[in-house]
């Protein structure tokens, strides 16, 4: 089968060329002699059907490890829990200070811990009726669904719709741009909440479509994306920096279970038994060059944001909006909402992308002419609510992410913002 075919897509596809088979062959039946040799053709489709069925019984086989697999590792987490629960109430009993809650405990009190061991398999069904409904469940309903695909809105394959999650923009992902857009988000905390049109997807439609250890990956980094940036206490050991907690949710020092450094939740920095808290030098080094060099301080979550093109509404990865001028909210202020020189610089990049890198000394006059209209209609549009996109072929760097697309760019008829695919959904 074809290699870019998703497991069950391939069963699918499997099934039906079987039936193909076997409607030929009982169409033959009685048209020749009873002892005449097989043709050519009557082989190729032995050897053909003989194939299918034996990729069918290793892909049942391989699924029916797979969820064996899964179930494993949910006991384990579960006897890990236990056993840390065990050594929570012991330290109560002693009347010592409990360890901080571990990343099993909090796996296991998640009500979608629950939900995906629900949905693993229909109740009352075994193994066996599991795995033959895992593979078949496509063809019995062949007929009725036929013709019910879509494309997936990210990778543009076509997908059928009942192995596709639909978000609630109504716009369909394949089950692998799904993943990769959780696995990003993972790294990259402006993807989160993962989301497409500005409206996030649902946990419960996603999260059993995820492979365990990107699961665990993604709860942990939600709790810790789901905190702000001011509150989050990470270790401070530099081998270590496991997130910890909020500083609102703890009073006193936190225990670090991964590398057994306890951390103030105070000023995030060591324990300090007795001291008060120490200035954090390097901090303090950072704030003096940020003003040093004019940087911007994020009213929402106090990271440092650095203006490199573009009008002054900044959208930090936390969500917050300010004027990158005075830190207000934005349009609560009544600072210039652009630089004119930077104004410039974009719509020149710009322009050079759509007419050519040589354009400005090719074509000088109409690459200015150009240049000057964009400029009036960015001043009209340079800050658009809500994006409307065109296709423009030809390479292009996105202005998010900063990939190059060789094949084609978005362009936002409004603002004239470059994005790619991946950008203008799950990240504007």
């Amino acid at each position: 089968m074809a290699s870019y075919l998703d497991a069950e897509s391939a069963a699918l596809v499997a099934e039906l060329v079987i039936q193909d088979i076997e409607l030929v062959t009982s169409t033959r039946k009685g048209k020749s002699r009873y002892n005449a040799p097989l043709t050519d053709e009557e082989i190729a489709f032995q050897i053909q059907e003989e194939s299918l069925r034996l990729m069918l019984n290793d892909l049942r086989l391989a699924q029916s490890i797979d969820r064996a697999l899964d179930t494993d590792a949910a006991l384990i987490i579960a006897a890990q829990a236990a056993d840390d629960d065990y050594r929570y109430a012991t330290a109560l009993e002693r009347g010592e200070q409990p360890p901080e809650q571990s990343e099993w405990q909090r796996l296991v009190e998640n009500p979608a811990f629950g939900i995906l061991e629900a949905a693993k398999a229909p109740a009352g069904v075994d193994d066996d009726e599991a795995d033959a409904g895992a593979i078949s469940v496509s063809t019995a309903g062949a007929e009725s669904s036929h013709g019910l695909r879509t494309a997936c809105i990210i990778c543009g394959d076509r997908i059928h719709i009942r192995v596709s999650i639909r978000a609630p923009c109504q716009h369909y992902y394949c089950h692998d741009c799904v993943r990769d857009l959780i696995r990003s988000c993972t790294s990259d905390e402006s993807l989160y909440p993962p989301r497409c049109c500005n409206q996030p997807l649902v946990d419960t439609a996603v999260l059993p479509v995820l492979p365990l250890q990107l699961r665990m990956a993604f709860q942990s980094k939600s709790r810790e994306f789901g905190t702000l940036a001011m509150h989050r206490i990470y270790c401070p050991s530099p081998t270590c920096s496991v997130f910890l907690g909020s500083s609102e949710s703890h009073q006193g020092d936190i225990y670090c279970s991964a590398c057994y450094t306890s951390v103030c939740s105070q000023c995030k920095q060591r324990a300090h038994p007795g001291e008060g808290c120490p200035e954090d030098t390097a901090t303090l080094a950072v704030r003096a060059l940020a003003a040093e060099q004019r940087w911007q301080t994020c009213p929402g979550c106090r990271g440092v944001i650095e203006l490199n093109t573009g009008c002054y509404h900044m959208t930090c990865r936390c969500r917050t909006q300010f004027c990158y001028v005075c830190a207000a909210p934005w349009k609560n202020c009544t600072c210039p909402q652009w630089d004119e020189d930077r104004l410039v610089e974009v719509v020149q990049r710009r322009v050079a992308d759509e007419m050519g890198p040589r354009a400005q000394v090719a074509q000088p006059v109409a690459f200015q002419r150009t240049v000057e209209q964009r400029v009036a209609q960015l001043r009209d549009n340079h800050d658009c609510d809500v994006h409307r996109w065109r296709r423009r072929n030809g390479g292009a760097q996105c202005e998010e992410c900063y990939h190059y697309l060789r094949d084609f760019i978005l362009v936002c008829r409004n603002c004239q913002l470059q994005a790619c695919v991946r950008c203008s959904r799950n990240r504007l």
